[in-house]
C-alpha cells in the first residue's frame, strides 16, 4: 500500500506493509518485504510490537546473508578515536548481535539488558552552521538534523538497508521544520518522526550532460572520515555543507590506510529496479574524480569549497518541502529503507516531548555499489 504523502509533500515513494509478523518471516512473505523496500526505498511494516532485537537483526543479515554480523557502526575501525561526528559510541543491545539504541532521554533500569542508558544522539544543535536556541524548539520550532546514508564507509562498505523499530515515541503537538537558508521554506511533523530524499529523484534533476558525468564519476571520502571533517558545520536546512571551519589535516588524524579508503561512484544501480541514484555523503567527501565520458581525460577536485558549492548546487534542487517524505509511523512499527536508494534524516523535538526509543539495525554490505561505469 502507498504512503500517505499529505499536502505538503508530492514525493513518489514509499509503502506500507501490513499483515506480516517479522518474528515469524516465511520466505514468501520476507521476498515480499525485500521487493518492496527496492521498489519502494522506503516501507512502514505495521504492528510489530513484539519484535525480538534477535529477529530485527536476523531480517536484516538475511537480506545480505554474506555479510559479517556486526552493526554498521561497530566495525573494528570505529574507536572512541575515530568515532568523530558520529557523537558517543552505541550501545547494542545485549544478545541481538548488532541492534543498537538510538533516539533521546532515559531508557529505564533495564530495556533489554541494558541497565540504565540514557540515549544521546546527534542533533542539529552539535551539526548545524546556526542552530535554533533551546527556546525556539520548546516553542515547536525545529530543524532536520542531517541528510545522510548510514555507514562507516572507512574499511566497510555502505550498509544496504536500515531497519527503525519504533519502540517509544515522543508525545506533544506537531513541529514546524525551518529551513532557515533565506527561502521561508518549513514543513509539519508529527514528533520522532525520520525524513527521506530520494536519491533517485536527485539523479533525474540532473540535465542530460550532468547525467552522463555523474555516470562516468566517482567520489572518494577522507580517511577517517568522521574525524577529518572537523569544525565544518552542516546548512540549516540538514542538507549540504556551510561554509567556513576546517578539516583535520590527514597526518593529525588517528592512524589510517590508503587501501581502506575507497572510491565510490557518484551513481548507484538499485539491484532490483535498475533505477540510478546520485548518493554522495556531503559531510565527508573529499575528492571528485570527475570524466565527462567514458573516455575522457579524469579531472580531481579536491579543494573543499568547490566540492562543496559544487555538490550544494544539485542538492538545492531537491531540497524542497515537496520532495521530502516523512512518512507517519507509530509505537510497534518498523521503518525499512533502501540505504543505497535514499538520503535520511531525523528531526529534533523538545525534549519536554518525552523519551524517544528507536532499535536501529544495519550491517556493512559484503558488495560494494556497483555503477553504471566500474571504478
Amino acid at each position: 500500500m502507498p504512503l500517505s504523502q499529505g499536502a505538503q509533500s508530492d514525493a513518489n515513494f514509499g509503502a506500507t506493509i501490513t499483515g506480516i509478523d517479522l518474528n515469524n518471516l516465511s520466505d514468501q512473505d520476507f521476498e515480499v518485504v525485500r521487493n518492496a523496500i527496492y521498489t519502494h526505498k522506503v516501507v512502514v511494516v505495521k504492528g510489530q510490537a513484539g519484535l525480538i532485537p534477535l529477529k530485527q537483526f536476523e531480517f536484516v543479515h538475511r537480506l545480505d546473508p554474506d555479510a559479517e554480523g556486526v552493526h554498521g557502526f561497530d566495525t573494528k575501525d570505529v574507536t572512541d578515536e575515530t568515532i568523530g561526528v558520529l557523537g558517543s559510541r552505541f550501545n547494542t543491545i545485549p544478545g541481538s548481535v548488532g541492534v543498537t539504541i538510538v533516539g533521546q532521554g532515559y531508557q529505564g533500569d533495564d530495556h533489554y539488558g541494558l541497565k540504565g542508558i540514557t540515549a544521546r544522539s546527534t542533533t542539529h544543535f552539535d551539526a548545524h552552521v546556526d542552530p535554533l536556541t533551546t527556546e525556539d524548539l520548546e516553542n515547536r520550532q525545529t530543524r532536520f538534523g542531517a541528510f545522510h546514508f548510514d555507514g562507516v564507509i572507512y574499511g566497510s562498505n555502505p550498509s544496504r538497508v536500515t531497519t527503525l523499530h519504533c519502540v517509544r515515541a515522543p508525545k506533544g503537538p506537531d513541529l514546524t521544520i525551518r529551513w532557515d537558508d533565506g527561502s521561508g521554506q518549513t514543513m509539519t511533523a508529527k514528533p520522532g518522526l525520520t525524513a527521506f530524499i530520494d536519491s533517485a529523484q536527485i539523479y533525474e534533476m540532473l540535465t542530460d550532460e550532468e547525467k552522463i558525468t555523474a555516470d562516468n564519476s566517482h567520489w572518494a571520502p577522507a580517511p577517517q572520515p568522521y574525524v577529518w571533517s572537523g569544525t565544518r558545520k552542516i546548512r540549516n536546512s540538514g542538507l549540504g555543507m556551510a561554509p567556513g571551519g576546517e578539516t583535520v589535516p590527514l597526518d593529525k588524524l588517528p592512524a589510517w590506510v590508503p587501501e581502506k579508503v575507497f572510491k565510490f561512484p557518484m551513481v548507484w544501480v538499485n539491484p532490483v529496479t535498475g533505477a540510478r541514484s546520485f548518493q554522495i555523503l556531503p559531510d565527508v567527501v573529499q575528492k571528485l574524480y570527475f570524466k565527462s565520458g567514458p573516455d575522457a581525460e579524469e579531472r580531481v577536485v579536491e579543494d573543499n569549497d568547490e566540492v562543496r558549492v559544487w555538490l550544494n548546487n544539485i542538492l538545492d534542487r531537491i531540497c524542497k518541502p515537496k520532495n521530502i517524505l516523512i512518512p507517519d509511523y507509530g509505537e510497534g512499527d518498523v521503518v525499512m529503507f533502501n540505504n543505497w536508494e535514499v538520503l535520511h534524516s531525523s528531526i529534533d523535538y523538545p525534549a519536554s516531548y518525552g523519551v524517544r526509543t528507536m532499535h536501529q539495525c544495519h550491517i556493512p554490505s559484503s558488495t560494494f555499489p556497483v555503477g553504471p561505469v566500474a571504478v
